[in-house]
């Protein structure tokens, strides 16, 4: 089998951010779903592992789109908020679905790519926005649920090492 190779002299800063961009993406879907999975267990009383995981797993085989509006029905965000999260779907979904088809032409020349690449970065400082948005709730909702962040932490650690 033939391996595919790629020429990323020019392309490297785009394909760097936009990578970038999709582990930004990731980050805000997975804060979502832990976020709505804690509020469920501290409203519901103590889930098991199992459905700690099962509410996760089926959180996060949710569109970015209706997580969003999961966490919306369970916290109680101002509209600045909310707006920040939906630019941070557009953002996403832009990134995601269309910029490759869209931008194509940009990436055939150097002024081009610079063009795409600010692109990319302002839609991440959109998604980066959302990201810190969610990242004290999150945090609250850790620290009512009792769990030690530094314990927390470390276990995160050790499974991505291992």
């Amino acid at each position: 089998m033939q391996e595919t190779r790629i020429d990323v002299t020019a392309l490297n800063p785009i394909y760097l951010e936009m990578g970038a961009a999709v582990q930004d993406c990731q980050r805000i879907e997975l804060y979502i779903s832990f976020i709505v999975t804690l509020l469920i267990d501290l409203s519901d009383g103590d889930l098991s592992e199992e459905a700690f995981r099962g509410s996760m797993e089926s959180l996060g085989a949710q569109t970015m789109g209706r997580l969003m509006e999961e966490i919306k029905l369970k916290v109680g965000f101002t509209d600045e908020s909310v707006h920040a999260l939906r630019k941070a779907l557009k953002a996403r979904n832009f990134l995601i679905h269309r910029f490759y088809n869209e931008r194509s032409d940009l990436l055939l020349t150097n002024e081009g790519r610079e063009k795409a690449l600010r692109e990319i970065r302002a839609k991440r400082a959109t998604l980066i926005t959302a990201s810190a948005m969610l990242d004290p709730v999150m945090k609250d909702l850790i620290r009512l649920k009792g769990i030690d962040m530094d314990q927390f932490r470390a276990e995160l650690e050790q499974r991505f090492e291992t």
